[in-house]
C-alpha cells in the first residue's frame, strides 16, 4: 500500500483531532507522578515501546513496563503519531501504577497541523501531557519570535503571533494535552539532571536495550 496518497486524509484527521486539545491546566490535584514513554527504532517494523512512572520530587522510578510490537505505517514527517500512537497507548495501559501528567517524546502542538505523537496520545488517553522533542518537523513552519535567553538556554516559539512551544537545553517542548506551557517547562526543568527529561530518558534506555535483548535472543 502507498500510505503516502493517504497522507492528505490523514492531515485532515488531524486536523480535527487538534480542535480537541486544551492548552490549560486541567488537573484537579498537585503533579506528583510523571510518566514517560518512548519506542524503540524498529528494524523490520518490529519495535519495543516503553514506559516508566517517575516521582517528580526525587525522580524515584516506581514502574517500568515494556511491550513488543509492530509498527504498520511507515515513518513519514509530521505523521509520527500515526506510527506510534497505537504502541505508545498499548504500552502506557499496562501499566498498574497512576500518574499525573505523561510526558511523549514527540511533539505536541507545536506541529504543522498542531496535533504530533504527544497531542495524540494526550487526546486518546486524555490525561495531561507534555511533547518534548530532538528536532523541528519543519523549520519553514516555524518563526522563533519571541526569544528569551536564561543561563539554561531557553527561548519561546511562535507562529503566526501565537507561542506554540520553547526550545529549553537542547530540546523543543509543547503542550501535549490538558496542561499549559508554562506547567510543561515546569515539569520538564524539574525532571532535566541531563540533557533528556527523566521520564524520556528512562523510556529510551528500557526499550533500547530491551530491544538490543530481543535481537540477540533471536539472531
Amino acid at each position: 500500500m502507498c500510505f503516502v496518497n493517504l497522507t492528505p486524509q490523514l492531515a485532515s484527521i488531524q486536523y480535527s483531532l487538534a480542535d480537541k486539545v486544551t492548552e490549560s491546566d486541567d488537573f484537579c490535584s498537585r503533579l506528583e507522578r510523571v510518566a514517560g514513554v518512548d519506542i524503540s527504532f524498529p528494524v523490520h517494523n518490529k519495535a519495543v515501546a516503553a514506559a516508566v512512572i517517575l516521582e517528580l520530587e526525587g525522580l524515584e522510578i516506581i514502574e517500568t513496563e515494556t511491550l513488543e510490537t509492530e509498527l504498520f505505517f511507515p515513518y513519514i514527517p509530521g505523521f509520527l503519531g500515526i506510527r506510534e500512537v497505537e504502541p505508545s497507548l498499548s504500552v502506557l495501559n499496562t501499566l498498574k501504577h497512576d500518574f499525573d501528567v505523561l510526558m511523549v517524546n514527540g511533539h505536541g502542538v507545536m506541529h504543522p497541523r498542531g496535533f504530533g505523537l504527544a497531542s495524540h496520545v494526550g487526546v486518546l488517553l486524555d490525561c495531561p501531557t507534555i511533547g518534548v522533542a530532538k528536532r523541528l518537523i519543519d523549520e519553514r513552519y516555524i518563526n522563533v519570535a519571541t526569544q528569551r535567553h536564561h543561563a539554561e538556554d531557553q527561548f519561546l516559539i511562535s507562529k503566526n503571533n501565537r507561542v506554540i512551544g520553547a526550545f529549553f537545553r537542547g530540546k523543543y517542548v509543547s503542550v501535549g494535552h490538558r496542561i499549559s506551557l508554562k506547567t510543561a517547562l515546569n515539569v520538564v526543568k524539574r525532571t532535566s539532571i541531563f540533557k533528556t527529561p527523566e521520564p524520556i530518558r528512562q523510556a529510551h534506555l528500557l526499550a533500547t536495550e530491551t530491544f538490543k535483548s530481543i535481537l540477540e535472543r533471536i539472531g
